[in-house]
Order: structure tokens, then sequence, then C-alpha cells
């Protein structure tokens, strides 16, 4: 991990500011035929009630909404987004569309562009697949009039706002459960280490927490794979690290949950085998969809981060709202802000309401 990377991410956020606007602008103003930034704020200091409801449906309605996820179709954490702001902003009667790059960064870039070029949307939704590769998409967004709000995979260049888990202090809360857990079983102090394709923001934020506790705590991370988010090459790469390391490591920290249960069907494969002691490796990792839950029922996964998917779609509908209502230029204010995360195990998963989340 670069540090000129973690420079970016911590002066991204070191400088967020969650911005809610409430100056008073002329009576009964509202945004008008929507090309993003620069209009007259909805509303002033006063509001009478039902004014308000008629003044919220009139600053969206008509408004074109993107989202670009970096995969939408049978991927549970973007169709829950997808499904919430479709609701949402439907509701509110402005048009929303999905464009799925099908884990595609050019064809991503392509339709990005694209819209942007024809003016084609008031405000972009983004899933940042690398911390870096969407920058001149969100300045040229920017200088179009058109919002840009990131989710989940924080970029260098913020946009207007960054809604997300907080992946550092998720991955800190989950490492510290597997060292209690390795603790406990007297295992080796050695952990794997599993992300996606290494230079994304989960996978960078995900290392840094997992290093905020094992190296203080004295232990080793043995080896770092990177699956690029692909259960295959998460599954093939746990295979080999726990033949080759038997009952050397203690656990695997997985940074993204359907990865997770790759890894636990590895080793549950290599306990089958006689390669390792039964309970001798926990499978650690963050989100806690309703697959990832069957795999905990089953004893193939061992504890998660479970975070707010929901949460994340809903904050962005509102936060939509709140840069539309404003009316101020693309660009004006850039924020950050986390939604929700607990750790969850058997104990505790089924009675916990951001864990087994569905697509829909």
């Amino acid at each position: 991990m670069s540090n000129k990377i973690m420079a970016v991410l911590a002066a991204a956020t070191a400088t967020a500011l969650l911005t809610v606007a409430g100056c008073t602008v002329d009576r009964g103003a509202v945004p008008a035929d929507g090309q993003g930034g620069g209009k007259k704020q909805t509303f002033g200091r006063n509001v009478q009630l039902f004014d308000a409801h008629r003044k919220v449906h009139e600053s969206m309605k008509g408004k074109r909404i993107a989202f670009v996820p970096i995969l939408y179709k049978g991927y549970n954490l973007t169709q829950n987004w997808g499904s919430t702001m479709e609701r949402a902003f439907g509701n509110l009667g402005a048009d929303f569309e999905v464009y799925d790059a099908n884990f595609d960064t050019d064809k991503m870039v392509k339709i990005i562009n694209d819209l942007i070029s024809r003016r084609a949307v008031d405000v972009l939704i983004l899933h940042n697949p690398d911390v870096g590769v969407l920058t001149q998409q969100i300045d040229a967004a920017e200088r179009a009039g058109i919002y840009t709000i990131v989710v989940n995979m924080v970029s260098g260049r913020l946009g207007d706002a960054f809604i997300g888990v907080d992946a550092v202090h998720a991955a800190e809360d989950v490492t510290r459960r597997a060292v209690r857990d390795c603790a406990e079983r007297g295992g080796p102090q050695r952990m794997a280490v599993i992300d996606g394709p290494g230079n994304d923001a989960a996978s960078v934020q995900w290392s840094k927490g997992v290093h905020n506790v094992l190296d203080p705590a004295g232990y080793e991370v043995v080896t770092t794979a990177h699956t690029q988010w692909q259960n295959a090459v998460a599954q093939q790469a746990a295979s080999s690290i726990t033949q080759q390391r038997r009952n050397g490591i203690c656990g695997y920290l997985v940074a993204y949950d359907l990865n997770a249960i790759a890894v636990g069907d590895a080793v549950a494969d290599a306990v089958r085998r006689r390669v390792i002691r039964p309970d001798s490796i926990g499978v650690y990792t963050m989100a806690a969809d309703a697959r990832w839950c069957d795999a905990l029922r089953k004893g193939r996964v061992t504890a998660s981060a479970a975070y707010d998917v929901q949460g994340v779609g809903e904050a962005a509908v509102v936060t939509a709202q709140q840069l539309v209502q404003a009316g101020a230029p693309a660009g004006t204010s850039h924020t950050v802000a986390y939604v929700s995360h607990t750790v969850v195990d058997r104990d505790n998963a089924d009675t916990t309401t951001i864990a087994c989340y569905q697509g829909r």
C-alpha cells in the first residue's frame, strides 16, 4: 500500500464536513429545470408544513439521477442500494436509471463520460472501482454543473459527497474479534489478508484497519492476496495458502463478504481432507448479506463487521435532495459521511437489523 494513496485518503477524510443548507433566500424559490448547481435554494428559514411537502416534490420532479456501480445484476450490495434509490426517487417524481458497468472499468468511464458530455443527468451516484480512476470524470461533472455522490469506495477526488462504511474502523473491530478468538484457542499469531484489487479504497482501508490492530498485538500478516472481488480467485488463494501454511495461520481477514464465503469453503475443504484441524482457522470479513448469513449458520465463516448497506442507498437519496434544494454550484462543498456497523456472529446475526440483507 503506497504512502501516496493513504495520504490522499487521509486528507480527503480530514477535510470533510457534512453540511446542510438553511439560508434565507427568495420566498418560494425552487430550482430551475435541472442542470445541477448554481440554482436558487428551495427553502428559506421558515416554511409551512404542506408548503414544505409541495416544494420538496417540485424541486425533485423531473430531476435526472444516474447510478453507475461497478456491478449491478445479481449483486446484492449494489442492487440493495439501487432498489432503495429507485423507490425513493420514484416517490419524489425524479427520473432514476442504473447503468451497469459489469466489472468493466473502461465501460464505466465511457458511460460516465457520455452522461456528462450530453448533460443527461443532474446527479451522478458513483461506485468508484479505484481511488483515482474517476478523478477526471468527477472534475468534468463539476464543470458541467452535475452533482456527484460517491458511495462506499471513496475517491481521492471527493466530488460533492461520499457516503459509505467506515472501512478502517470496521476492519479494526472485526480484527480485534479475530485476535481474541486466536488467543482463546491458542492459535499462532499469524493471519492472512484477502482483499479486492488492492489499489481500491476498500482494500487500502481494510488493510490499514487490519494492521492498526495486528501490528501492536504482535501478529504477523503472512500474505495478502488480491482477488479483484472474484469468488473463484478468493477460494483458489485460500486453498493455496491453507495447503502451504496448514495450522500455521489462525485466520483469514477478507475484505468482502461473498469472497469470505469462498474462503470459508476452502477452509472447510482443508478440514475435510485433514490438512488442518477443525476450528483452527477463522474467517472474518466486512458486510453480511443473506448468503453470508447462510454460510455463517453452516459454520463456514466466523464473524463480520456488518454495516448498514441499505442506509448507504437511503443516505445517497437524502444527500441528492439536499444538494438540489441547497442549489449551490456543483463542487461547492465536499463531505464524507459514514453509516453504522457492528460485529456479528452466530449469536447475534439473525437479530441484528443491518445483517443478512437482501438485494431488494
